[in-house]
């Protein structure tokens, strides 16, 4: 380092910024909660059924049992003859455990002959909103989740959008279907949705195909388990001022951590955002659900609206997932 240097600050460090508090923190929280996920793409793109997308037409195979909001029954009308329950493909998991135990049937797309029957006086159950779904064989692949088949979500179109704020693993208002095998025959796939009309409050104003790029990150601010992991790293990189929690220490030394670690958008894979609170941080049933499936933000670009700027996203257990049981699917959106 020449004279001139040392006068004007280049000093023994290179001029490299000193390592901060913060740093040092994010440092740790990086190396110990880093995953890989798949960063979700929609692109205004044409699709074919099978492909991964939002709105439009999802994968139906011939047979295919559409689902259908259970959340709002009617008394059925006397003397009416009640349509009996279809049995759906044996390659289609409804909800992970097959042909679902309701007390009405489901809607089988593209079958009139059931819509006769089903008259609106009879019953008032609407069919479900095709919201988005999920091609594994055009993802990259991410450690614990299928290599193949399709992962499909249908949310209620009413003001809730079929979220039971009581119970979020319920799927009377929401269904995910996964199916195993697929096939590419247009002959063998149904074309035509049951009519559902589309609610204000929907989401999705159009359809988009979804591509994917691979991509890390460490957890984030959100996550209902940060709070405990913010502590305990804190207390190891201040090993001299150790707190029991984290209100016994000035707001500010954790700003800068925060904001590194708040990271909204599209995924499948990674850790969650939220407007809101984390609802595993205050129902420790569904605390277990650590493995997010599929978040959809609101995104103005591509017709994406959650509310007021909000977020949806939905959550599964790790041993739900290596046995792909998706009966037990944690759903969630908030907004501001």
């Amino acid at each position: 380092m020449g004279f001139l240097g040392k006068i004007f600050g280049g000093g023994g460090n290179g001029g490299e910024k000193k390592e901060s508090s913060a740093d040092r923190m994010l440092k740790i929280i990086r190396e110990r909660t880093t995953m890989d996920y798949a960063e979700v793409v929609p692109a205004d793109e044409q699709t074919m059924p099978w492909n991964s997308k939002i709105g439009g037409i999802p994968y139906m195979p011939e047979g295919f049992v559409y689902p259908c909001d259970e959340t709002d029954y009617t008394v059925q009308a006397e003397g009416s003859v009640a349509p009996q329950p279809r049995t759906a493909p044996s390659d289609v998991l409804l909800g992970g455990t097959g042909q679902p135990r309701v007390e009405n049937p489901e809607i089988i797309a593209g079958d009139t002959a059931l819509a006769e029957v089903a008259e609106p006086a009879e019953r008032e159950k609407k069919p479900l909103h095709f919201l988005g779904q999920l091609n594994f064989a055009e993802m990259p692949a991410l450690e614990g989740f299928p290599r193949e088949g399709i992962l499909q979500f249908y949310i209620s179109g009413e003001d809730s959008l079929g979220l039971n704020f009581e119970n979020r693993t319920d799927q009377k208002g929401f269904r995910v279907i996964y199916h195993e095998r697929v096939t590419e025959d247009t002959s063998r796939l149904l074309a035509e949705l049951p009519t559902t009309g589309m609610e204000d409050a929907f989401p999705l104003s159009g359809e988009r195909k979804l591509n994917f790029r691979k991509a890390s990150m460490a957890m984030t601010s959100w996550d209902f388990r940060f709070e405990k992991l913010l502590l305990e790293v804190y207390n190891q990189t201040h090993p001299d001022a150790t707190v029991p929690t984290l209100d016994r220490v000035d707001e500010s030394v954790f700003d800068e951590v925060y904001a590194q670690l708040e990271a909204g958008g599209h995924r499948v894979g990674g850790y969650p955002s939220f407007t809101q609170l984390d609802p595993r941080e205050y129902d420790e049933r569904i605390q277990e659900h650590t493995v997010l499936l599929f978040q959809l933000d609101s995104d103005s670009d591509n017709g994406i609206a959650w509310g007021d700027n909000g977020v949806c996203n939905f959550f599964i257990r790790p041993d739900d997932l290596a046995k792909r049981d998706f009966s037990g699917v944690l759903y969630n959106w908030d907004c501001y």
